[in-house]
């Protein structure tokens, strides 16, 4: 490994992750970035400290993999293959910009978790305990149910977003809870409201006529929230206790919000839609990762 040339005032990689971070952090989602920058501040930073760049190697990284998977977790408990596999992404990406790279290191294989879904009975259960006494925030669960949209997606879903005359919905924004990257910050987290994950999660979504009802018995200002019908937004965390609060008292199972979406998705197939119009209305960047899931 060799030193590039236009970068000779970066030795280490304590050095060459700061300067990464300086370079990233107007090119990248804020979340992106927090997670970014609390993945080298927790990880990559502390292990390697003030180790030189042109002493990073396979051994090295290999070593780094092996004490990260058995002893990188809180209070030294092991930390899961998709968390050290992304590390690891992290840190060659870092030092690629630095480093003439020739380092080949296996990273940790990860088996995608299991995908829960509601059974028959239950989404019926669920749909049935929903309808009576409706409010916006049992109206929200209706629209994932028939839309599969995220959670942060919902919260973020105002009324100007929704259009009763043509029966869609715009995808635009998403709320989310991050880590706060800024030390003079008091707070350890903060909610930010921004595009969603991709390009392709900003979509139109076509709504079935019986959501169309639904929604005209509560349409509210532009400017308020779908949630609330109040310019207030509820946050994903609060609102997925409200959910779970809802299937303790349909007596099922307990599950976190997602699994509505899996469910949508489930059904869709299950009913023969095609599987490029099901990724698009999901909004995932590609068919693959739905045909995967």
């Amino acid at each position: 490994m060799s030193q590039k040339e236009n970068n000779p005032k970066i030795h280490t990689i304590e050095q060459a992750t700061k300067d990464f971070l300086i370079k990233v952090k107007t090119r990248i989602k804020e979340s992106t970035f927090s997670r970014y920058s609390f993945l080298c501040e927790r990880h990559i930073i502390p292990y390697f400290s003030s180790i030189n760049l042109s002493n990073l190697t396979d051994e090295s990284i290999n070593g780094f993999i092996y004490y990260k998977l058995n002893n990188g977790g809180l209070n030294g408990c092991q930390l899961s293959p998709k968390t050290v596999n992304d590390i690891v992404c992290l840190l060659l990406q870092i030092v690629k910009n630095y480093c003439k790279l020739e380092i080949s290191v296996e990273k940790p294989t990860y088996k995608q978790r299991d995908i829960n879904i509601f059974t028959e009975t239950e989404y019926n259960k669920l749909q049935t305990f929903l309808s009576i006494g409706i409010d916006n925030k049992k109206l929200g669960v209706i629209v994932a149910m028939l839309t599969g949209v995220r959670i942060g997606e919902l919260c973020a879903l105002k009324w100007e977003n929704v259009n009763l005359k043509t029966s869609v919905i715009n995808i635009s924004k998403t709320i989310q809870r991050i880590k706060t990257t800024d030390n003079t910050e008091p707070a350890k987290t903060k909610i930010i409201i921004d595009t969603p994950k991709s390009s392709a999660s900003i979509r139109t979504i076509s709504l079935p006529s019986i959501l169309v009802r639904k929604l005209e018995c509560f349409r509210s200002n532009d400017n308020t929230y779908l949630l609330t019908n109040t310019t207030d937004y509820i946050e994903p965390r609060i609102y997925q206790r409200h959910f779970k609060s809802y299937l303790t008292s349909c007596d099922i199972t307990d599950n976190n919000f997602h699994t509505i979406r899996h469910t949508f998705a489930t059904m869709a197939i299950s009913n023969e839609m095609d599987i490029k119009t099901l990724s698009v209305l999901l909004g995932h960047t590609d068919v693959s990762f739905t045909m995967k899931r």
